[in-house]
């Protein structure tokens, strides 16, 4: 693939159009903005909930449906209502932006929605290609595909119980819900029980929200998953990346904290998280004609990579590796999805994977409930904590706190040249908290990483 001749096709497209993009944080779509106006487009608007944490985009206009929820999946949900089922006032703002009705959408990546006011969503995904995202099917998918998982059982919510003894390991289970209420994820509508105590509270909490649940025993370990993406000639497999969940110290919770690529699994379980994606990957493309980004989360266990989820989407993970390597992933895979550009699987994974492999990037994305006054730091890291400095000076990290749909974010950005590549990130994340609780007078739970069982030093 001749990389500079793709982005030419790319930018030509684009360009004297007019974009109107949707991220339910403004401060999200600074890079695509940048992109965007890199390629000589004819204007950007940005439909948002919230302004979000970081630098703005430069747009030509801005509208903010200001929509919350008390969770993560609510202010999510909150914002796509808001744009599936625009106000007048949205409408009115999306006419003044393009008098001529001209404009393409770029749509949310949870969007399943096909127009914004009488202009179409680029690229826009098959509903059932987002069907897919139900956790309760995804383990008949595993077997398909061939790949080695856990055990399992999808019960009505009033069995659980019981099944829940005989799978549970010496940690307990997990249980994850239905589809009934739509897509969920960053383990929002997971539960981990891990006694007899807990059982009750996660019945009752699963009787409200779902018909079904999946149960599965607790896999300790690094959290962490696969990313791929299918082109009509195969599918490109990229690096393993660790996911940032953290424990509650005191309660069976978890805290999803995004995504990092600083951390390395043995060569034997990386070769076989990948070699699981292209399975699936190739079972997507077969049975369901799927195009674009899908990732496989997971543990990395004593017993190596076990899958616990499918994403039939782009993701967090894709984004961190493909900016490593310059390529607009997302551009690529709707105008692919349009019918609009061509790319070969195994060029799209060789320009990655080299890129990523020396472009380690990522840190920590940390939802909060509450509203803070917006902050930044920058962090030393140590064994034994963290501790503030100038963000504009010497440090292993710079670590903001803004506004968000469901409340406040942290981000955390660590500094590749100050962070190992092989060992978990995840405790560093926990040094980051432990300072943010502290400095900002932030009502956090204190947390732990998981530990790590799947490398030979920690088996």
């Amino acid at each position: 693939m001749d990389l500079d001749s793709l982005k030419s096709k790319i930018a030509a497209f684009h360009r004297g159009k007019k974009w109107i993009v949707l991220p339910d944080a403004a401060a999200g779509a600074t890079s695509m903005v940048e992109q965007l106006r890199d390629w000589g487009v004819g204007g950007v608007m940005i439909v948002a909930a919230v302004e979000g944490v970081g630098e703005l985009p430069i747009a030509d206009r801005f509208f903010y449906t200001r929509t919350r929820g008390s969770t993560v999946m609510l202010g999510i949900r909150a914002y796509l209502a808001s744009v599936e089922h625009p106000s007048d006032e949205l409408l009115a703002a999306v006419d003044e932006f393009d008098p001529s009705g001209d404009a393409k959408v770029l749509g949310s990546g949870f969007s399943r929605m096909g127009m914004l006011a009488g202009r179409p969503v680029y690229g826009a995904r098959p509903p059932e290609w987002g069907a897919l995202e139900d956790k309760t099917l995804v383990d008949q998918l595993w077997d398909d595909a061939g790949v080695r998982r856990a055990p399992s059982a999808v019960v009505p919510v009033g069995e659980a119980a019981a099944v829940a003894a005989d799978l549970a390991s010496e940690l307990g289970t997990v249980w994850v819900a239905d589809n009934r209420e739509g897509w969920h994820g960053g383990g929002e509508y997971a539960r981990w029980v891990r006694s007899e105590s807990d059982v009750g509270p996660a019945a009752a909490w699963m009787a409200q929200h779902a018909d079904t649940v999946r149960i599965m025993p607790f896999l300790d370990g690094i959290p962490s998953s696969i990313h791929g993406f299918v082109t009509p000639d195969g599918v490109a497999v990229f690096l393993p990346m660790e996911m940032i969940i953290l424990r509650n110290a005191e309660r069976p919770e978890f805290l999803y904290a995004q995504a990092a690529n600083f951390w390395s699994p043995p060569a034997d379980v990386r070769d076989g998280m990948r070699e699981s994606a292209r399975r699936v990957g190739t079972l997507l493309a077969d049975r369901y004609g799927y195009l674009g980004g899908f990732g496989i989360d997971g543990v990395c266990t004593a017993d190596g990579f076990l899958p616990t989820e499918l994403n039939p989407r782009l993701s967090v993970g894709h984004g961190l590796q493909s900016r490593a390597a310059d390529v607009p992933l997302g551009s690529i895979e709707r105008m692919m999805i349009a019918g609009d550009v061509a790319i070969a699987s195994a060029d799209l994974e060789a320009i990655i994977v080299d890129a990523a492999e020396s472009g380690r990037r990522g840190g920590m994305l940390l939802p909060l409930t509450a509203s803070y006054e917006a902050a930044k730091t920058g962090i030393v890291l140590g064994e034994n904590g963290a501790v503030a400095v100038d963000p504009e000076g010497q440090n292993d990290a710079v670590m903001e706190i803004g506004p968000a749909a469901m409340g406040s974010v942290i981000v955390l950005r660590l500094d590749p040249e100050h962070t190992p590549i092989g060992p978990s990130t995840a405790p560093r994340a926990v040094h980051a908290i432990d300072l943010a609780r502290d400095l900002w007078d932030l009502e956090i739970p204190r947390v732990v990483a998981a530990p790590d069982v799947c490398s030979p030093a920690g088996r």
